[in-house]
């Protein structure tokens, strides 16, 4: 058990944190990020993250400053040369094979929580956050209106979570390209047919953003799925389709206890796909 220091032990200067990776892990991250301020009060919170994930912290009003670094552990040296009164790893795969030993049921989703006690956070609500900004609210306005129904799909091309091939893609373009607008969220195989809308135009925050115009979203990965959960849940996609396997990260327990989204239907196959879309 966690042992929390007394108020005159707690730290009220800088603080610095490393979460180095994924976008997806950030999101779950910020809730912890949150609890640290409201339990130490620093003046300062440092973030040292990959340069490519740092969109995920923006606009979080508990952080100062945000560095780039290139691997995990990389700003763990950085955070503390730079006076850091307090230096926190908080990268979730850091921990979670420790946690996974000790719970072999333990769910990603988990670790942010379970890093807290180690450092005496009192629990918190580890919902997934994103705080979009007004500016990419407004911009993102304009995809809202169509006289169609939308879904939103992921291409299958860099994800390393799914077991959906090409085809199986497909499959569902054709089910719903005549009676739906499709919204294409990867950067690669977007078909060259009417009411796809290829979403390469928007910053990937924005294509976020763009979710809360969905009434089926299908998931390749973890990154978009806990960015979606993410969404306040009046703006989340109405129904959330997961074609990515489940077995090492566990989510799909937690999230029936927690209740952070109403419809969210995992399909394990092909074959699961086919009997989905009939």
């Amino acid at each position: 058990m966690a042992i929390i220091p007394h108020e005159s032990q707690r730290i009220y200067g800088k603080i610095g944190i490393e979460s180095a990776y994924s976008f997806g892990d950030a999101l779950f991250n910020i809730p912890l990020i949150k609890a640290i301020h409201a339990y130490y009060l620093p003046k300062e919170i440092i973030i040292a993250t990959k340069n490519k994930y740092r969109d995920a912290f923006v606009n979080v009003p508990e952080i100062t400053n945000i560095i780039d670094i290139e691997d995990i552990y990389h700003g763990i040296p950085i955070l503390e040369k730079m006076g850091c009164n307090k230096v926190i790893q908080i990268t979730q795969n850091a921990k979670f094979q420790q946690f996974k030993s000790i719970d072999q049921n333990h769910s990603l989703i988990d670790t942010p929580l379970w890093i807290g006690r180690e450092i005496g956070i009192p629990d918190f609500d580890q919902r997934p956050i994103i705080n979009l900004t007004d500016e990419e609210l407004i911009s993102t306005e304009p995809i809202l209106q169509s006289d169609r129904p939308t879904i939103a799909i992921e291409s299958q091309a860099f994800s390393g979570q799914s077991w959906a091939a090409q085809k199986d893609i497909d499959t569902i373009v054709n089910k719903f390209k005549y009676t739906h607008r499709i919204l294409w969220l990867s950067n690669h195989n977007a078909p060259n047919i009417p009411n796809v809308d290829n979403m390469l135009r928007y910053t990937r925050r924005q294509v976020i953003a763009c979710l809360r115009s969905v009434d089926k979203f299908f998931s390749v990965g973890s990154g978009f799925f806990c960015a979606s959960l993410a969404l306040p849940q009046s703006l989340q996609p109405k129904q959330i389709i997961c074609l990515w396997t489940d077995s090492l990260y566990r989510y799909k327990q937690p999230l029936r206890e927690k209740q952070w989204h109403n419809d969210i239907k995992w399909i394990d196959d092909a074959q699961q796909l086919h009997q989905f879309l009939a």
